[in-house]
């Protein structure tokens, strides 16, 4: 896996932190989740 450093606003942040808790998984998996369906 690659890493990717970017600067995001924290209300973004504390946005993708709530739908990551609300499905249980970490924000990182979140994100690539979220990521792979926008690409496909």
């Amino acid at each position: 896996m690659t890493n990717i450093n970017i600067e995001i606003p924290n209300s973004l942040h504390k946005q993708i932190k709530l739908k990551a808790v609300l499905k249980e998984i970490t924000i990182k998996d979140y994100i690539i989740q979220t990521l792979d369906k926008s690409i496909k």
